[in-house]
């Protein structure tokens, strides 16, 4: 599944407009980071954004996609996951929703479902404090590794 083209538009000038207000320049290097991860709908993490971006700006620095997504994340226009070992990985959907994991292959696919957002919090979790926000994360294999039966790297299908 990918990110239809409007609601690009839309994060980019989001996250654009995130960044004028911090006082940030908007620099090529900034605009192509923020393109990327408005496009990415599979929570890409820094290393991979980073060699996307710089078959476009070679001149990129690692340093400054990781200043980019940080800032990005401070501002609340992407979040930062850790929804599989390894690196953390970043978000452009700062909707609520929940996710879909695959054992096989480490895709991380978002899921939009109200049952889930339905879950009633139990008496004894509630003791715990209050409970703000439920996120769930479902793991299993997704259904290109199902098809493929599997995948010769962690977030490639063969």
């Amino acid at each position: 599944m990918s990110v239809a083209q409007d609601e690009i538009d839309r994060r980019v000038g989001l996250m654009k407009d995130a960044l004028r207000e911090r006082g940030m320049k908007l620099t090529h290097q900034r605009i192509e980071v923020v393109r990327e991860i408005a496009a990415a709908d599979d929570h890409p993490d820094v290393e991979r954004i980073f060699r996307s971006v710089r078959t476009r700006v070679p001149t990129i620095s690692l340093d400054t996609v990781y200043r980019t997504l940080a800032t990005l994340v401070e501002l609340g226009c992407v979040t930062r996951a850790t929804l599989t070992p390894g690196p953390a990985r970043y978000d452009a959907n700062v909707t609520h929703h929940h996710h879909f994991v695959c054992t096989r292959c480490g895709i991380a696919s978002d899921i939009i479902d109200p049952g889930l957002d339905a879950i009633c919090v139990s008496a004894g979790t509630k003791r715990l404090g209050r409970v703000e926000t439920v996120e769930v994360r479902l793991r299993g294999t997704c259904s290109d590794c199902e098809r493929d039966g599997g995948t010769d790297r962690i977030g490639q299908h063969s």
